[in-house]
């Protein structure tokens, strides 16, 4: 069965709407938690606001983006949590400890970039090495999530 254009890139449109909407929630609960006066491990904290957005984004996807003709939701919920778990608990852990723990070059450059622009000057070495790893992490999962969701948790 062949989609046309169209309909792929309203449903793309629509999930990176969503996805813009779930990745704020999942910064803001982040940035709660790594906050120095709270000061929760990277990892940790990825655990904890990737699973808050999750939640949203599996709702919203289902009634907004995708829209299954099916009711089973058990099954569709399965396998989104495997989808985006392996993306959010996997990849995105993997992206965020390697450029906090190891490779640290994209981070310096992006701090010495920012600090070079009038508008992000004021942002702090740690707020922008905390985003930058959170942003590159959750970067990699958008491909992957829009292919797992659409062809495998939704289809049908």
């Amino acid at each position: 069965m062949s989609e046309s254009s169209p309909h792929l890139f309203r449903e793309f449109g629509l999930f990176l709407l969503t996805g813009a909407v779930t990745t704020l929630i999942d910064f803001l609960v982040y940035n709660l938690v790594t906050r120095k006066a709270v000061a929760w491990p990277r990892t940790v904290a990825n655990i904890l606001s990737s699973a808050v957005a999750m939640g949203f984004s599996f709702t919203v996807n289902w009634v907004w983006v995708f829209q299954p003709h099916d009711a089973v939701w058990m099954e569709r919920a399965i396998k989104f949590l495997g989808v985006t778990c392996l993306s959010s608990f996997g990849l995105q852990s993997i992206v965020i400890h390697t450029l906090t723990k190891g490779w640290r070059t994209p981070v310096l450059v992006i701090q010495s970039v920012t600090s070079k622009f009038l508008w992000t000057r004021e942002l702090t070495p740690d707020f922008v090495d905390r985003n930058f790893v959170k942003a590159a992490a959750v970067g990699l999962g958008l491909l992957w999530n829009f292919c797992g969701y659409k062809w495998f948790v939704y289809a049908g």
